[in-house]
This record gives structure tokens, sequence and C-alpha cells, in this order.
């Protein structure tokens, strides 16, 4: 025999639902958990962004830097 598909409020009261009734229940149920990974991956995205600029900055700071040294100029007039 089949079981009949109860659902639970959060107040504690039983009713019986509908086959696609529980399916939208457990579509809706998903749907939440899938805005949470989206945002997830939204922050990890910006943060990776900042990482990666911070990185680009530093290089080009750095490569700025080295060519103000300018070791040959200096060899060569010694």
């Amino acid at each position: 025999m089949k079981k009949p598909l109860i659902y639970k409020e959060e107040d504690g009261t039983k009713y019986k639902i509908s086959f696609s009734e529980e399916l939208q229940m457990k579509n809706l149920r998903e749907a939440r958990k899938q805005i949470v990974w989206n945002k997830r991956n939204f922050y990890a995205k910006v943060a990776l962004i900042l990482v990666m600029l911070t990185f680009t900055i530093s290089f080009i700071y750095l490569i700025y830097r080295l060519d103000l040294v300018n070791f040959f100029s200096y060899l060569m007039y010694r």
C-alpha cells in the first residue's frame, strides 16, 4: 500500500499533500540552497579578483622599481 504524503509545519500541524505539492516543496528547498551557493560563489569571485588585483599592482610596482635601478648605465660610467 502507498504511504500517504504528510507535511509537518513549523508549529507542529500535519496535513496530507499531493505528489505535485511535494515536488514543488522540494524544488523550492533546492532553489533556496542554490541561491546560497550562488551568493558564496559571487563572494569567492570578488575575493579572487581582489587578490589578483593586489598581485598585479605589486608586480607592476616591482617592474617600475627595477627599471629605476638602471644597472647597466651605472656599470658603464664607473
